[in-house]
């Protein structure tokens, strides 16, 4: 009974699209073709096993453009906790963040500490992992000094959470290279398909992900989600389309927001844009920030939204 409430709770949240401003999600893919295919496939699906491992990651590889090893994952949390719990014993983390990349021994730092302040806290506290998300979750900021630290810090492992990384800017920027690297990506929030749990670690230390692939299940991704895989690698120019609009949007959702006298904006360089204010916004979904390391109940994250402009009328 409980499990029912909850559910329809969810779907009520889900379905106002107008007025939710809570979900990172994509909201012009999957197109209905994708979506239509998938829906006919279905029973097939359910009925049989997925491909291997290896089979699903080169694929993966493909649809997002990796030449590094790279193993598939149910969501990038699963990856987050493997990391955290197996390959790292002391982690600099900076805060506010994902909140998975706090569950280990770690010693936070603010997102926006300056490349000196990070080479200090890296030394001072001897830590083996230094953990990003870039950009920042839930701030927006994009850091573009992180190769300089890796070059400087061999021997330390920078884990890095790329999951937004599409939407800094119309040329996707080059990633961090380097065997000491380690990128995490979710793949629910660019390609708007969170309900599905698919994600990604790559890294140029093929050790490393030999290791990582010891422990998960032999199937941690379904025949659904392989189906699915499939048709991203089919309709690659309509995603580019949609990441395009999506990047061109926020620009256009941050000045509007920036025109409502009570609120504070933070630069972005992602598909959301936190800010903070004077009054409680309650009225419409949006995510509070009160559960970050840093902030509290005045900061929220406004998701991109393809209704951006009622938000001009919800925060009158």
């Amino acid at each position: 009974m409980v499990g029912n409430l909850m559910q329809k709770q969810l779907v009520t949240r889900m379905k106002d699209s107008s007025d939710n401003f809570y979900f990172m999600i994509n909201p012009y893919f999957p197109t209905d073709e994708i979506m239509n295919q998938l829906k006919n496939d279905l029973l097939h699906l359910i009925r049989y096993y997925p491909s291997n491992q290896k089979v699903i990651s080169e694929k993966v590889k493909r649809l997002e453009n990796v030449t590094i090893p790279l193993l598939t994952v149910n969501g990038s949390c699963e990856a987050i906790r493997i990391l955290l719990q197996n390959y790292s014993t002391k982690a600099l983390v900076t805060v506010p963040n994902f909140n998975e990349w706090e569950i280990s021994n770690h010693v936070p730092i603010p997102y926006n500490a300056t490349t000196d302040e990070i080479r200090q806290a890296i030394q001072q506290h001897e830590v083996d992992t230094v953990c990003f998300c870039n950009p920042n979750n839930p701030t927006g900021l994009y850091r573009d000094d992180i190769q300089q630290l890796v070059n400087e810090f061999p021997h330390v492992k920078f884990a890095i959470d790329i999951s937004f990384i599409d939407f800094v800017a119309e040329t996707i920027p080059e990633l961090p290279k380097g065997t000491n690297v380690i990128l995490i990506k979710s793949l629910g929030k660019n390609y708007g398909i969170c309900g599905i749990r698919l994600g990604y670690i790559a890294s140029e230390d093929e050790d490393l992900i030999n290791d990582f692939v010891k422990k998960i299940p032999i199937w941690n991704i379904n025949s659904v989600t392989e189906a699915l895989i499939d048709l991203l690698l089919d309709h690659k120019e309509e995603y580019e389309q949609s990441r395009i609009r999506i990047i061109q949007g926020t620009r256009k959702m941050v000045d509007l927001l920036k025109q409502i006298p009570y609120l504070k904006v933070f630069p972005t360089k992602a598909n959301f844009v936190m800010v903070q204010s004077t009054k409680p916004i309650t009225h419409f979904n949006v995510k509070s920030c009160d559960n970050k390391t840093g902030l509290d109940g005045t900061y929220y994250r406004v998701a991109y939204n393809e209704n951006y402009e009622r938000l001009k009328e919800l925060l009158q």
